[in-house]
C-alpha cells in the first residue's frame, strides 16, 4: 500500500509540475534583435519591438532561445519579461507579483556585478569584435573639438589632483 501512494504522489508531482516544463511566455521590455545565435554580433533575424510577445524555449547563460511569429532565435534575458508579471494586476490578489520571482527578467531595479549570465568558458572563448570598435571609434572626437565643445557650454578648467590610491 506504500508503494501505491507514493506513486500516486509521484503522478500528482509531475502533473502538477507539467506546467513549469512548458515554454514561458515573455514579452520584450527593451526594443531588441532576434538573433540567429546567442551572441551580440549573430545575424538578425529579426527586429523586436517593446511589447513584442515572445516564448521562451531554451536558456544558455544570459540568452534565451524564443519564438516569435514562426522564428526562433536568441534575445538577452535582460531584455525580455514573464508576459504575466508584464500584465497590469486585474484582481488585486498580492501574490499574484509572485511569478515574476521565477521570471527570465524584471522590470524593477537590480544591482548587479561582474558579468551577468556568463560562464567561465564562456568567457574564455569570448572573440573580439572589430565592427563595433570601430563604431565606438567613430564617435571619437579630437582635443580641438572638445576644446570648441566646452568653449560653446562655457565651461572651466578646473584642476584635478592626481588619484594616488584609496584613502585609509
Amino acid at each position: 500500500m506504500k508503494i501505491a501512494t507514493v506513486r500516486r504522489l509521484a503522478a500528482a508531482t509531475v502533473l502538477a509540475l507539467g506546467g513549469w516544463a512548458q515554454a514561458q511566455s515573455l514579452q520584450v521590455s527593451t526594443a531588441t534583435e532576434l538573433r540567429a545565435s546567442p551572441v551580440l554580433n549573430a545575424k538578425s533575424l529579426a527586429a523586436l519591438p517593446v511589447g513584442a510577445q515572445v516564448e521562451q524555449l531554451q536558456q544558455q547563460g544570459g540568452w534565451l532561445r524564443v519564438r516569435f511569429k514562426g522564428s526562433e532565435g536568441w534575445v538577452r534575458s535582460t531584455h525580455v519579461r514573464s508576459a504575466a508579471a508584464a500584465a497590469p494586476s486585474a484582481g488585486g490578489n498580492p501574490l499574484t507579483g509572485i511569478s515574476g520571482v521565477f521570471s527570465a527578467s524584471s522590470n524593477t531595479p537590480t544591482a548587479t556585478t561582474g558579468t551577468r549570465g556568463l560562464t567561465q568558458e564562456q568567457l574564455a572563448n569570448a572573440q573580439p569584435a572589430p565592427a563595433e570598435v570601430s563604431r565606438m571609434e567613430g564617435f571619437a572626437i579630437n582635443a580641438a573639438q572638445a576644446q570648441q565643445f566646452a568653449q560653446s557650454g562655457k565651461l572651466k578648467a578646473q584642476p584635478i589632483p592626481a588619484y594616488t590610491g584609496a584613502e585609509q
